[in-house]
């Protein structure tokens, strides 16, 4: 093959990464494609090229994959088309940094010392450092893409993260099978249906259940901040709740009321006492800010607050940069408009806040909430799940209109419910709002950009799967004691060359 294909190849099979993922699920095209980089990776002679391979591919799936920030710089960022296009290469660019410094550092320490077993270990380190480092982006993982596969059984077992592992292990498999003719190493491949044999499992168990309700408003993107709007806004999820007083919990979307909580609480002890009287629990997002005297006095939080029936405040733990906190803000606040968006200076909420609460007769219900791409966080959704008999998520969507952003996000609730075994609600402006069960199946949704309420029952569910007992800890045990190996099979082979 010419060497100048290599590059191009590189960058079609990276382009192909997220048709395996939501909204398409076209999952054997993510195996073609990781076949692609494997292959070349196996061919690399240093880390250098290593680093050019890996970097050529990781920035063709990001700028296809996560092209729809587009639309939030550009349509409501203010920013002009071509420099928002700018923005997002670069953002495709600077994230495809971290696994081309992966892969070169494994080329560097191990070269092809045992790669069918390096470079699946190395791509669950990528993932996992992506999605930590700083506040951490667990955005496009391999094994989102298997929420509907055999692959799935295995998620509340080893989490996308592991699905990653056993999908690459897959790749590497059949790439040293073809080229060393090693047929024993397809036994491997059971782990396909095993995971089969592994989806009827039921990890955890029926504590009761609740009538729910989520409203989606469908408030214009463009209007929905504007002082006038304030109490329209209020009125038209006032007028959508009161229909469904027959749930026993009702959700909102993310800063569905755009007042502070201070200036809402007045109409928000009216509608306390109305849902109070049927029972209710209403779940809202709104922005929280401390009072006068406090000492974060004029701080704000983007928060849930659980009243009526229920009670509970929670303030959202992982922020979106840019979004909803600007880094280094003092030096890049008013360059562009895209850096001043509404209420991008929030606070981190604390690790140990206490869970919603949702009552139904006697019994009181605990409630994990989620606000926005938290749900993308698997190890803070497993956290937070411990004790919880249901998920809520709610999330404003809008700012990325109906491109592939809303989808991909939607997903991932999904895979989090089926690595946890609980159910879970979403509530979002103008979708996608839906109903999840917890093997990750959406049973119920909204259309999208339109005003409606979406009901059903769903179960509360407690214990725990062995992904919540155990995390990535038999992955990074796994990862080092391959990395180990491979580390001694490279010195003794080493010193066998250097004594002949």
């Amino acid at each position: 093959m010419p060497r100048w294909l290599i590059p191009l190849l590189l960058l079609l099979a990276g382009a192909l990464f997220p048709l395996a993922l939501a909204p398409f699920f076209w999952w054997p095209l993510g195996l073609v494609s990781l076949a692609v980089l494997m292959a070349a990776l196996q061919h690399s002679h240093s880390p250098r090229q290593a680093f050019v391979y890996t970097w050529l591919f990781s920035f063709a799936k990001f700028a296809v994959g996560v092209s729809w920030i587009y639309v939030s710089i550009h349509r409501f960022g203010g920013t002009p088309a071509p420099l928002a296009v700018l923005m997002v290469a670069l953002f495709a660019g600077f994230l495809a940094i971290f696994p081309a410094l992966v892969f070169a550092l494994r080329q560097h320490l191990f070269g092809q010392t045992l790669a069918w077993l390096t470079l699946p270990v190395c791509w669950f380190l990528y993932e996992f450092l992506r999605g930590n480092f700083l506040t951490g982006f667990p955005w496009l993982f391999a094994g989102d893409a298997h929420l509907h596969s055999w692959l799935a059984g295995w998620a509340p077992i080893i989490g996308s993260y592991g699905i990653s592992v056993l999908l690459v292990l897959s790749v590497t498999l059949l790439l040293e099978v073809w080229q060393r003719r090693c047929y024993a190493l397809l036994a491997g491949l059971l782990v396909w249906p095993a995971g089969a044999l592994l989806q009827p499992l039921e990890w955890t168990h029926i504590t009761g259940s609740l009538n729910v309700s989520a409203v989606q408003g469908n408030i214009p993107q463009n209007l929905k901040w504007r002082p006038e709007m304030m109490d329209p806004t209020i009125g038209i999820y006032y007028d959508q709740t009161s229909q469904h007083w027959d749930s026993d919990l009702i959700l909102w979307p993310e800063t569905a009321v755009t007042k502070l909580l201070d200036q809402f609480r007045p109409a928000m002890n009216e509608i306390a006492a109305e849902a109070l009287e049927h029972n209710t629990t209403v779940i809202t997002g709104i922005a929280y800010r401390y009072p006068r005297g406090h000492e974060l006095a004029g701080e704000f939080h983007n928060s849930i607050v659980a009243f009526g029936a229920g009670a509970g405040i929670y303030h959202k733990q992982q922020l979106v940069p840019f979004g909803e906190f600007v880094p280094f803000e003092q030096q890049i606040r008013g360059l562009i408009p895209f850096f001043d968006l509404e209420m991008s200076s929030f606070r981190h909420g604390p690790a140990d806040q206490p869970l919603l609460k949702a009552a139904k007769g006697a019994d009181t219900f605990l409630v994990a909430p989620f606000i926005c791409y938290e749900i993308a966080y698997p190890q803070l959704v497993s956290r937070m799940a411990q004790q919880a008999d249901f998920l809520v998520t709610v999330s404003n969507d809008a700012w990325f209109g109906d491109s592939l952003g809303p989808k991909q996000h939607m997903a991932l609730a999904q895979m989090r419910a089926l690595e946890t075994g609980r159910w879970l609600l979403r509530a979002t402006n103008t979708g996608i709002t839906a109903l999840v069960d917890h093997k990750g199946r959406l049973l119920e949704r909204l259309p999208y950009e339109q005003r409606g309420t979406l009901s059903g029952s769903a179960e509360m569910r407690h214990g725990s799967t062995p992904y919540m007992q155990l995390g990535v800890w038999p992955l990074a045990i796994f990862s080092l004691l391959i990395l180990g190996l491979a580390g001694w099979r490279r010195r003794r082979s080493q010193s066998f060359t250097e004594l002949r």
